[in-house]
């Protein structure tokens, strides 16, 4: 009886042992198996922009191969614009979790200063984008390999806001008469940006020798990315509105100081930018 119970305890001992056992050769195979996971930058957006800076948003993604799941440790991740490092993301602990034959992914701000790219690169000018590249490396902890890094790499180009532009382009007298006068205005309307602009609510103050003849408002203007146009507006100006004596200038054949103020509202495409209302303000020479 007692051998019995004996050798029932020692089967069972020993088939527990050999589960251990199989365990232990099976996690310690996992371990000697190990891939080098790899990362790469997925993607870039814009999360806040303004004529001062942008702020991306870097989105990052790592596979992992293995059956077991990983921790990534530290990040380095530079911005570079013409070889110049100008904004810098360094994490000893980036927090991502990568499950097992899975994938992480991770989301970075990085806000760039556009003085600091001026400063790079010796002045904007004009230039309405620029390009950069992202530079870098993430940190994983692997069984035996120890700590790994895995290199970052992405370029793309960065839209350098600039508010589009009105010019008086063109004053012309139609007709003029004791019932009144008629005008237009060609204005020129340009979008330097590469991506589209509304102007809405574009108010107009039409005034002649400092006296105001016409206002009114053109409801929307659209803009694609690089875009100028034209738009001309005809008025109707009252002889109550000029006064005699404006009525013997601008029907006699003396030059006229004509000068025209404004304002409108900026819609862009992009709807992260928020600008500050329009304004402009210009002369020209009405000759007859």
């Amino acid at each position: 009886m007692k051998t019995s119970i004996i050798t029932t305890i020692i089967g069972r001992f020993t088939a527990l042992s050999l589960v251990l056992i199989l365990s232990a050769c099976a996690s310690l195979q996992q371990m000697v198996d190990v891939k080098k996971p790899t990362a790469n930058v997925s993607g870039v957006s814009l999360g806040e922009l303004s004529q001062q800076a942008a702020t991306l948003l870097i989105d990052l993604n790592v596979d992992n191969p293995n059956g077991f799941a990983l921790d990534a440790a530290g990040l380095d991740l530079g911005l570079s614009i013409d070889g110049n490092n100008l904004a810098n993301i360094n994490k000893q602990d980036s927090g991502m979790k990568i499950p097992a034959n899975g994938s992480g992914k991770l989301q970075l701000p990085l806000t760039l200063n556009f003085k600091d790219v001026l400063a790079a690169i010796g002045g904007l000018g004009s230039q309405n984008a620029v390009d950069y590249a992202l530079a870098g490396s993430l940190t994983v902890n692997l069984p035996v390999m120890g700590k790994v890094s895995l290199p970052l790499n992405f370029a793309d180009v960065l839209p350098i806001p600039q508010l589009p532009k009105v010019s008086f382009s063109n004053v012309s007298m139609d007709s003029i008469g004791y019932d009144g006068a008629k005008m237009t205005i060609d204005l020129d309307v340009s979008n330097p940006n590469i991506f589209g602009v509304n102007l809405n609510d574009l108010v107009y103050n039409l005034q002649a020798n400092g006296k105001s003849l016409s206002s009114g408002k053109v409801n929307a203007v659209k803009l694609e990315k690089g875009q100028t146009q034209r738009v001309s507006i005809p008025l109707d100006v009252s002889l109550t509105n000029m006064g005699l004596s404006l009525f013997r200038v601008l029907s006699g054949g003396e030059s006229v100081n004509m000068g025209l103020t404004g304002g409108a509202n900026i819609a862009p495409d992009i709807g992260i930018w928020t600008p500050a209302p329009l304004s402009f303000s210009a002369e020209r020479k009405l000759n007859k």
